[in-house]
C-alpha cells in the first residue's frame, strides 16, 4: 500500500428520485422500467470502471517499458538512448548522473501504479536494493510528447502549496503533499541535532532552515539545507519515509553541524603545491571548522581522483558522463557570496557541459603566435599585422622560410599541439557579429573539424610549411618547442605560451601576433580553462564548495601568465597592466575573440584523428567522426 494519496473522483450515483407527481408504487410497468434503468446504470458504471482499469494498466505497461529501456541503456553505457527517454531539462539531465539515481536504474524498477492527470502521468515506482534486499518506492513523472513517453523531473500540480513549520531548531519548509510527515521529520531533525551537539558540534549553531524539495536541487545559502522529498528519495513498502531518507537526512545535518577535513588533489608542481598550501592556511583562518589537506598527484587516473573530495585538474568529459563529478550549478546560483557575474564570459563557459557548471574556472591560458623577426628581415617582408588572414599567414610561411643559409629556419609554421586546429575550426565559416565571439554559441561541428583537418593535411610535411609531427614520439613532442626553437629556430612562426615570452625574446628578436581570421572577422584564439571540481564521493560537498569559492578569488601565480577567471582578480593583481607591452597588446586584442575549448570539444583533434589523415588512413571527413566513444554511467562502451 503506497501513500501517494491518488484518487479518481467517482459519482455516488444518480440523485434520488423526487417524490412529487403521480405515484407508481403499484404499477408493474413502473417497476419494470425502474429495474431496467438501474441495470443500465450499474452496467454503465461497471463498464466505465473496467475501461478506466484497462487504461491505467495500459499506461502502467507503457511506463514499465520506458523504465526497462532506461535500465538497458544504463547497462550498455548508452547515454544517447537513455537521454532520448528524458525530458529536455539540464537540471534533470544532471540529476540522472548522480550515483543514487544510476543505482536505481541498474537495480531495475517496477511501475506499480500509474494515474493520468491532465497531460502528465504520475507513477508509483518500486525497486529493491542489492545490498539489503529491502524494497522501496518513489514517485515519478512522465509526459506524452508527440506520441513519445518522456520521463520528466516533476509536476507542480502534484505537490500543492508551500508550507513552513516553526520548530525549536529553526524552520521546516515543505510541500502540501508532505504535510502528513512534517511533525515526524521535524522531531527527527531535533533528535539528530541534540545527539550531534552532545558529542560535539560547532559552537553556537544558528537557526537552521531545512527544505523538503520537490526536485533534486541543492543550495549554498548559509544555514539552509535541501533534501529531496521522501516521495522522491525513498518511501518504504508501507508508503512511509524510508530508512534511506532518514540516513541521508542525518548525513546532511551532521555535515552542517560538525567540523570537517577536505582532501584536495593538486598537480605535483612545487610552485603550485606551495600556492595551494598557502591558500589552504588562509582559508582555515577564515573558516576554522574546515581543514584542507593538499595532496600532490602526478597524472592521476579518474579512479584515483575519486578518493578525494575535490581536485585542481580539469575533468574530462568521460568523468562527467560516468557520474563522477558533482554538478555545481545550484551552488553558483544560490551562494550570496559567490558573485557569478564576476567572471570573464569566455572563461566561465569552459566549465559548462550540457547547460550546467561542472568545474569552477580559476584561470585560463591563451596561447599566442610568436614569430622570428630576423626571418622577416632577411626575406625583406613586412611583419604580420594583428588582424591577418589564414591566406596571409600561408603566404608569410612560404616567403620567410626560404633557406637563405644552413642555420636558418626550414619550416614556416610549428604547433606541437592542436591549438591551430581549434582556431581554424572555430573560424571556419564564421558569421559572428557579436563584440565577444563566445556569445555566438556556435557549436564545433564535424564540418568545421573536417575543414581544419583538410587545411592541416595540405600543410603538414610540405617543404617550407609545417612539419608532420605524427612521426615524432609523444615524449619528444613535449620538448619540441624547447629543442626546436631555442639556439637555432627551425620555424618562423609558432604557437607558444605567453609565459615563455622573455625566454624566446632573449634567444633572438621576437614578435607576437594573433591567430589568423578571415577578411570579415578576426581570428579566434582557443582558451584552455583551468579550474577545480568536487567529486560525487565528497564527504561534505558544501564544505568543498566553500573551498572552491575561496580559490576563485585567488590570483594565479604571475609567472604562469594565466588569465584570472574573475575580472576583479585581474584588476587587483594588475594582470593586464604588468604584461610586457609587445605581449600585452596582442593579448588584449585577442581576448574578446577567444573561445574556450569546451569539455565536449576536447575529444576532437586527437592524435588518432590527425595521424589517420596524414597517413592516408582516413579522409578528413572520416577522421572528424573518429571521436572516442563516451563512457556513460561508468560503463565502457555499448554492449
Amino acid at each position: 500500500m503506497n501513500d501517494f494519496h491518488w484518487q479518481v473522483d467517482e459519482d455516488d450515483g444518480p440523485a434520488p428520485w423526487g417524490d412529487g407527481g403521480r405515484r407508481h408504487g403499484r404499477n408493474p410497468y413502473f417497476w419494470f422500467l425502474t429495474i431496467c434503468l438501474l441495470m443500465l446504470l450499474v452496467g454503465g458504471w461497471a463498464a466505465v470502471r473496467w475501461r478506466l482499469h484497462r487504461t491505467q494498466e495500459q499506461l502502467r505497461q507503457q511506463v514499465q517499458a520506458a523504465l526497462d529501456l532506461e535500465q538497458t541503456a544504463v547497462h550498455q553505457g548508452d547515454g544517447d538512448l537513455f537521454f532520448s527517454l528524458q525530458a529536455t531539462d539540464p537540471a534533470w539531465f544532471a540529476a540522472q548522473l548522480s550515483p543514487d539515481n544510476v543505482a536505481r536504474a541498474v537495480a531495475g524498477r517496477q511501475a506499480t501504479k500509474v494515474a493520468p492527470v491532465g497531460e502528465m502521468l504520475w507513477a508509483n515506482i518500486s525497486w529493491t536494493t542489492g545490498e539489503t534486499g529491502e524494497s522501496y518506492q518513489h514517485i515519478a513523472f512522465f509526459q506524452q510528447v508527440n506520441g513519445r513517453l518522456l520521463h520528466t523531473a516533476t509536476d507542480p500540480t502534484y505537490w500543492g502549496r508551500n508550507f513552513r513549520l516553526e520548530t525549536g531548531w529553526g524552520y521546516l519548509d515543505y510541500m502540501e503533499v508532505d504535510a502528513v510527515w512534517a511533525e515526524e521529520i521535524a522531531n527527527f531533525v531535533g533528535v539528530v541535532i541534540g545527539e550531534t551537539c552532545t558529542a560535539g558540534c560547532m559552537a553556537g549553531p544558528r537557526p537552521l532552515t531545512l527544505a523538503l524539495t520537490p526536485d533534486w536541487s541543492d543550495t549554498a545559502v548559509p544555514d539552509r539545507l535541501h533534501i529531496p522529498s521522501p516521495r522522491l528519495l525513498a518511501l518504504d513498502a508501507a508508503g512511509q519515509p524510508a530508512d534511506l531518507f532518514y540516513a541521508e537526512l542525518r548525513r546532511r545535518l551532521q555535515n552542517h553541524l560538525t567540523p570537517t577535513t577536505i582532501r584536495f588533489a593538486v598537480p605535483p608542481d612545487i610552485a603550485q603545491i606551495a600556492d595551494y598550501e598557502t591558500a589552504a592556511a588562509a582559508f582555515t583562518l577564515r573558516y576554522p571548522h574546515i581543514r584542507v589537506e593538499i595532496v600532490p598527484l602526478s597524472d592521476p587516473t579518474p579512479i584515483e581522483l575519486l578518493a578525494f573530495d575535490g581536485a585542481a585538474f580539469p575533468p574530462t568529459e568521460e568523468m562527467l558522463a560516468s557520474g563522477q563529478i558533482l554538478d555545481l550549478t545550484d551552488y553558483t546560483r544560490s551562494d550570496p557570496d559567490f558573485a557569478p557575474g564576476d567572471f570573464y564570459e569566455q572563461i566561465w563557459q569552459g566549465g559548462e557541459w550540457h547547460g550546467r557548471t561542472w568545474f569552477l574556472p580559476y584561470a585560463a591560458e591563451m596561447p599566442v603566435l610568436f614569430y622570428d623577426k630576423a626571418a622577416y628581415r632577411r626575406a625583406q617582408y613586412p611583419e604580420p599585422s594583428p588582424r591577418w588572414t589564414w591566406d596571409e599567414m600561408h603566404r608569410d610561411m612560404l616567403i620567410t622560410s626560404k633557406p637563405f643559409a644552413a642555420d636558418q629556419p626550414t619550416w614556416g609554421f610549428l604547433d606541437p599541439g592542436n591549438d591551430v586546429l581549434f582556431s581554424y575550426a572555430y573560424n571556419w565559416e564564421n558569421d559572428c557579429h557579436e563584440p565577444a565571439a563566445v556569445r555566438c554559441e556556435r557549436p564545433l561541428t564535424d564540418t568545421a573539424v573536417s575543414a581544419a583537418l583538410t587545411w592541416y593535411q595540405n600543410m603538414a610535411g610540405q617543404r617550407g610549411q609545417m612539419p608532420n609531427l605524427t612521426e615524432i614520439p609523444d615524449r619528444e613532442r613535449e620538448n619540441i618547442l624547447l629543442n626546436w626553437q631555442s639556439a637555432r629556430r627551425r620555424a618562423v612562426i609558432w604557437v607558444d605560451s605567453p609565459r615563455r615570452y622573455e625566454f624566446q625574446r632573449l634567444l633572438a628578436p621576437l614578435g607576437v601576433t594573433l591567430f589568423p581570421g578571415s577578411n570579415q572577422f578576426d581570428g579566434m584564439t582557443p582558451l584552455h580553462v583551468y579550474g577545480h571540481f568536487i567529486t560525487q564521493q565528497a564527504e561534505n560537498p558544501r564544505a568543498a564548495w566553500e573551498w572552491l569559492r575561496f580559490l576563485s578569488f585567488a590570483p594565479p601565480r604571475a609567472q604562469f601568465r594565466l588569465i584570472p577567471a574573475r575580472p576583479s582578480v585581474a584588476e587587483s593583481s594588475g594582470y593586464w597592466q604588468i604584461l610586457p607591452r609587445e605581449l600585452g597588446n596582442p593579448m588584449r586584442i585577442a581576448f574578446p575573440f577567444a573561445r574556450p575549448v569546451k569539455l565536449a570539444e576536447q575529444r576532437y583533434f586527437t592524435e588518432e584523428q590527425v595521424t589517420a589523415v596524414l597517413s592516408g588512413g582516413a579522409t578528413p571527413k572520416q577522421a572528424a567522426r573518429l571521436v572516442p566513444a563516451l563512457v556513460w554511467f561508468g560503463v565502457s562502451g555499448k554492449q
